[in-house]
């Protein structure tokens, strides 16, 4: 295995988020923007390079191999989410417009499920790893640096949510510890999820 180091990102990280975001969102990235590939690729690379909330690159770290970024995963205390949220709002209007802005709120309002992670939980919002990156341990590193993460900030758990389709992430999970807490299902197969949880020793 070749060695995986990991750092925050930047600014001239913000494209390479952008993509592998996009291939860790999946279908739901395609559901909340209504659009496909580049169509939201270019305006997520737009909100982080506006910091906008929820996607600000100050929660986000890429894992190098090489020296190349091969992997990207956003996360934070699961008590900022709500704050988060709400401030991506006023960057949606001038990255989308103003229709494409309201429909995207009203699809991620409407959303399937309860809360995405608790006050007291440490959130992996997103693992994206590059395809040609993929079986190298990128994954395994970045749960292992969520968790020291977790335990500087005095919180025993870390959480996530998994596609329910998406069967070699929950293996994954599940090998490292993590349980199915809550299991969503909705008639758009794309947003069904797992909602999972590790308790810190």
């Amino acid at each position: 295995m070749p060695e995986v180091s990991i750092r925050p990102a930047s600014l001239n990280d913000a494209a390479f988020v952008a993509e592998m975001m996009y291939l860790s969102m999946g279908g739901l990235a395609d559901h909340l923007f209504d659009e496909t590939g580049q169509q939201v690729i270019a305006p997520l690379e737009n909100l982080f390079t506006r910091n906008a909330g929820r996607f600000d690159l100050g929660l986000a770290f890429v894992a190098e191999v090489k020296g190349r970024p091969s992997g990207m995963m956003f996360s934070c205390e699961g008590a900022r989410l709500d704050a988060l949220n709400l401030a991506v709002f006023p960057h949606l209007f001038p990255v989308l417009g103003l229709v494409p802005a309201f429909r995207f709120v009203w699809r991620g309002v409407h959303l399937p499920g309860g809360a995405e992670a608790l006050k007291d939980e440490y959130y992996i919002s997103n693992i994206g790893v590059h395809p040609t990156a993929q079986g190298q341990g990128i994954g395994s590193r970045f749960l292992a640096y969520a968790e020291q993460i977790a335990r500087a900030s005095r919180l025993a758990k870390c959480s996530l949510l998994v596609s329910l389709h998406n069967v070699n992430a929950l293996r994954l999970y599940q090998r490292t510890g993590y349980q199915i807490v809550e299991t969503v299902h909705d008639e758009n197969e794309n947003l069904g999820y797992h909602r999972m949880v590790k308790q810190l020793s």
